[in-house]
């Protein structure tokens, strides 16, 4: 727990995390073995995105650890019927 953090208070962080984690159990992104991302990588760039009302490629430009965003909108378009 965080300092100034109340027990029943949850972060960002936490909540990001439980999303993330409850997407990659549930719907399967199967996206190979030689694949430079995993499904997990997706969902917390679709996550954070929605979080911060903001575009998967905007978030993916902005962000050091986020792979880049035609990657991650090609696994979704070749996975999904958008």
């Amino acid at each position: 727990m965080q300092p100034n953090q109340a027990a029943n208070e949850l972060t960002e962080e936490q909540v990001l995390n439980f999303l993330v984690n409850t997407l990659d159990e549930e719907i399967d992104i199967e996206l190979g073995e030689n694949a430079d991302i995993d499904s997990e990588d997706i969902w917390d760039v679709l996550v954070g995105a929605t979080a911060d009302e903001d575009s998967v490629s905007h978030l993916c430009e902005i962000s050091e650890e986020s792979p880049h965003g035609n990657t991650i909108l090609h696994h979704l378009r070749t996975k999904f019927e958008l």
